[in-house]
């Protein structure tokens, strides 16, 4: 029965005939669209060619490897840039000298920050002039090489001559003094017996002084302290304590306090001398003290850097 009436149904379009415009516009929509079917597809996007790519990349790392080794305290790049300066002393032929340059920079860099109110940055120097420090240490332990940034530090000076004393001599032998011989006297009603003569004191065998020599002192354990200002009486922190002028640093000043251990005979003469990099106060400012070892305990005094 559905057979048939659909048989008949398509049997009457057979003779059915499209209206021209509706045919028109059916063909015009078809070929618009074979048209725009077979137009080529193009790429999106903008092709970069590889060796573009390559030097890129490398022109980034070397920005980015610059921008490191230029980075200061208060930089995120600073520990990366302390890591590379730190891995470089295996490939110096001068490490000590290396090292030595490194923390002198950093002490320059922290009192630079110090002075600036950055105590953020001002910590990350210290941080770093610490482990240049302990890289120092490693290569060249010895106390006139390295330097010690800590309140207390065990130093080694020279010893003092000692200086020897005059040999006493003898006092002279005294001369003896002959006694004269008197005469007989005679009398008229006898005659008297001439007197003996009295006997010449033989003078005693002198003794020679030995002289005495003073014991020679021996080395002691010797704890110096101090106080390190500025001309305007402020603490001066940080202050590189050496045994010579512009020398190694073997101790540093925490507060403007500074205390040092070392070895010292009594009577032994010492110098030290003190620095500090300070940008407001017209860069690298020094000062020096003499003292006299007289005990176990010295007072270095206040020691102003100008």
């Amino acid at each position: 029965m559905i057979q048939d009436s659909l048989a008949r149904a398509l049997g009457g379009l057979k003779g059915t005939r499209m209206d021209d415009v509706a045919a028109d516009d059916i063909r015009k929509r078809l070929e618009s669209a074979w048209a725009e079917r077979a137009k080529p597809h193009r790429r999106s996007g903008l092709v970069v060619p590889r060796f573009a790519r390559a030097f890129a990349i490398a022109a980034l790392v070397v920005l980015v490897g610059f921008s490191t080794m230029r980075a200061a305290a208060d930089s995120p790049l600073y520990s990366a840039r302390v890591a590379v300066e730190d891995s470089l002393v295996a490939f110096q032929s001068d490490p000590v000298a290396y090292l030595s340059h490194l923390y002198d920079e950093r002490i320059e860099e922290a009192a630079r920050f110090e002075a600036t109110g950055n105590a953020l940055a001002a910590s990350r120097a210290r941080d770093a002039q610490g482990e240049a420090l302990r890289l120092l240490n490693q290569i060249s332990p010895q106390p006139n090489e390295s330097p010690e940034p800590s309140a207390s530090t065990a130093i080694t000076l020279p010893s003092a001559s000692p200086t020897p004393e005059a040999t006493a001599s003898p006092p002279e032998s005294p001369t003896p003094v002959p006694t004269a011989t008197p005469r007989p006297t005679t009398a008229r009603t006898a005659t008297p017996k001439p007197a003996m003569p009295s006997p010449t004191p033989t003078p005693k065998p002198t003794t020679t002084l030995k002289p005495s020599l003073t014991p020679t002192p021996t080395p002691m354990d010797v704890h110096a302290y101090g106080y390190v200002l500025y001309a305007d009486g402020s603490a001066v922190d940080g202050a590189c304590v050496s045994t010579s002028l512009d020398g190694i640093c073997v101790a540093g000043s925490i507060k403007g306090r500074v205390d040092l251990q070392f070895s010292a005979k009594k009577g032994q003469t010492i110098t030290l001398y003190f620095r500090n990099y300070d940008a407001a106060r017209g860069g690298t400012l020094h000062g020096k003290v003499t003292v006299t070892v007289g005990g176990p305990e010295v007072a270095l005094g206040t020691i102003t850097l100008r």
